[in-house]
C-alpha cells in the first residue's frame, strides 16, 4: 500500500511541473506576440485624451466642472497608441482661453492643428467631440447690506424689542464669479433660532449663504455681532371716568354707568407713568354706528407704551326720547 502512494505521488509531482512550464510557455508566446504586434504601424484606435484650460484663475472662476477630456480617433505605432490608450506619460492638451467669460463653447476647428502637433508622432484621425462647452465667470466683488431675519426669531409672549436691532458691520464684502453674486440679491440675511427669548441678546454670528453658492463666494468679514434688548409688556386694568360729547338733548345713554374698566399690556419701563396719567373714555355721538344706534368707546392721545387695550363695556346703546 506505500509503494502504491508513492507511485502516485510521484505521478501528482510530475504533471503539477508541466503544467508550470505549459503556463511559461504561453506566457512567453503572448508576451512576444504582443511586443512584436506594438511594433507594427498602421493601428487606427479612439482614445480619451486629457485636456486642460489656461486662463487667469485670479481674474475667473469656473461655475460648472470643466471638461477634463476629448474623444479623439489616433492612427501610429502601436507602442505610442498604446501610450496614448492608457494616459501613460502623456501631458494634456492645453486650450488657452484669454476672455473665458465671452464664450460657453469652443469648436474643434479651433484647436485641431495645435492637438495634430502635440500628438506626434501619432496621427490626428478625427476630434469625435466636436463642441467643448464651458461656463466660466468674472471674479467681481460686491458689498451687501447684512440683516437680521426676524421671522425665525420668536420672542416669549408679551415680550418685545426695546429699540433698533444692532448689526455690526452693517456691509459685508463678497467675492466670487458674477452670476453666483448675482444670485444673493441685495442683502445678506442673519437668521437666529431662538424660541422664548426674553433676555437681552449679544452674539456674534457667521453669516451663511445658500449652501449651492458656499463653494463659490468668500464673505469678508464672514460673521456679524447681533445685539438687542427686550421688554416686557405686563398685564393690568384701570377704571377710568367717561364724557359725552356731541350729544343731543334727546338722546342719552345708560345714566348709570360712570367709568369704564380699561385692561391693557404696559411697557415695564413705563408702569409709574400710567399710573400718574390722567386718562378719560370719551364717547362722540358723531361716531355713532347709524345701522345699530351704538357708540363705541375712545380715548385721545393714547401712549405707545400701552397695547392690546379691550373697553369694559366696549360700546354703548343709544336711547332715544
Amino acid at each position: 500500500m506505500n509503494k502504491f502512494e508513492k507511485y502516485f505521488g510521484k505521478l501528482k509531482k510530475k504533471k503539477a511541473s508541466d503544467i508550470k512550464v505549459v503556463v511559461l510557455c504561453v506566457i512567453a508566446a503572448t508576451t512576444f506576440w504582443v511586443l512584436n504586434a506594438l511594433n507594427k504601424d498602421n493601428y487606427l484606435t479612439v482614445v480619451n485624451y486629457p485636456i486642460s484650460f489656461e486662463y487667469n484663475r485670479e481674474e475667473y472662476m469656473a461655475v460648472e466642472k470643466l471638461p477634463s477630456n476629448i474623444k479623439i480617433e489616433i492612427t501610429g505605432n502601436g507602442w505610442d497608441l498604446f501610450r496614448k490608450y492608457f494616459n501613460v506619460n502623456v501631458p494634456p492638451f492645453s486650450i488657452e482661453l484669454p476672455n473665458p467669460d465671452k464664450q460657453k463653447y469652443l469648436l474643434s476647428s479651433a484647436y485641431r492643428r495645435s492637438l495634430s502637433e502635440i500628438l506626434e508622432p501619432t496621427n490626428l484621425s478625427a476630434i469625435l467631440t466636436d463642441t467643448l462647452k464651458f461656463n466660466i465667470d468674472k471674479i467681481i466683488t460686491k458689498e451687501f447690506q447684512i440683516r437680521l431675519d426676524t421671522s425665525t426669531l420668536n420672542l416669549a409672549p408679551h415680550f418685545q424689542f426695546a429699540d433698533s436691532i444692532f448689526v455690526e458691520p452693517i456691509l459685508v464684502q463678497a467675492k466670487g464669479p458674477e452670476s453666483k453674486i448675482q444670485a444673493l440679491n441685495d442683502s445678506l440675511y442673519i437668521k437666529i433660532d431662538e424660541n422664548g427669548l426674553k433676555e437681552s441678546y449679544d452674539q456674534v454670528i457667521p453669516l451663511e449663504i445658500p449652501e449651492e453658492l458656499t463653494p463659490f463666494i468668500h464673505l469678508d468679514p464672514n460673521s456679524a455681532q447681533v445685539k438687542f434688548d427686550l421688554i416686557e409688556f405686563i398685564e393690568g386694568n384701570k377704571r377710568i371716568p367717561i364724557q359725552q360729547k356731541n350729544f343731543p338733548n334727546n338722546v342719552s345713554i345708560d345714566s348709570e354707568i360712570k367709568s369704564i374698566l380699561l385692561n391693557y399690556r404696559v411697557d415695564e419701563r413705563r408702569v409709574k407713568d400710567l399710573q400718574e396719567l390722567e386718562l378719560i373714555g370719551i364717547i362722540d355721538y358723531y361716531h355713532r354706528n347709524k345701522d345699530d344706534s351704538t357708540v363705541q368707546i375712545e380715548i385721545p392721545n393714547l401712549p405707545d407704551y400701552i397695547e392690546s387695550i379691550v373697553f369694559e363695556p366696549n360700546s354703548f346703546q343709544l336711547k332715544y326720547e
